[in-house]
């Protein structure tokens, strides 16, 4: 006779383990696009609402860092250039080697935007904020200190 009692609050667990986990990342989604949208509005970029749709809050970042220069290259237009870049992201990621490639791409220029918006505002911590930023979860809380402030330089 198998134990199905034993089975069922496993099964319990784990659908209550799935709730919480979407839970706390609605909770996360949302503060990461309040804070977007309020950094959006403290710098008086158009359409500052478009921080609550998740493509369109590439273009946010990149109205804000305008453009990264990588050594001698600069990728000017980063309002055009982060969505499509995420865009090809979220379609092509599932390619086995060409999706590794395309992710790590698309992280690496979301970094050094971020580290560009930061040094904007925090120059003096941008490298630690861009270090911390590879985790995710410090992000919003960054936006939302940064929205408070005044840029220092418009880089």
């Amino acid at each position: 006779m198998t134990d199905l009692g034993g089975f069922g609050v496993v099964a319990a667990a784990a659908i209550l383990g799935i709730v919480i986990g979407v839970i706390i990342g609605i909770a996360f989604y949302v503060f990461f696009a309040f804070s977007l949208y309020r950094l959006a509005q403290s710098r008086n970029v158009d359409m500052p609402w478009l921080a609550w749709i998740p493509i369109a809050q590439m273009y946010i970042i990149g109205k804000l860092v305008k453009s990264v220069k990588v050594s001698n290259f600069e990728i000017p237009s980063l309002e055009i250039v982060l969505p499509a870049a995420m865009l090809v992201f979220v379609l092509l990621r599932g390619i086995t080697v060409l999706g590794f490639l395309i992710t790590i791409a698309f992280y690496a220029l979301l970094l050094l935007s971020l580290y560009n918006l930061y040094k904007q505002y925090l120059p003096e911590n941008a490298v630690a904020y861009t270090i911390l930023s590879i985790f995710g979860i410090p992000v919003p809380f960054f936006f939302l200190k940064i929205s408070k402030l005044n840029p220092i330089e418009n880089a």
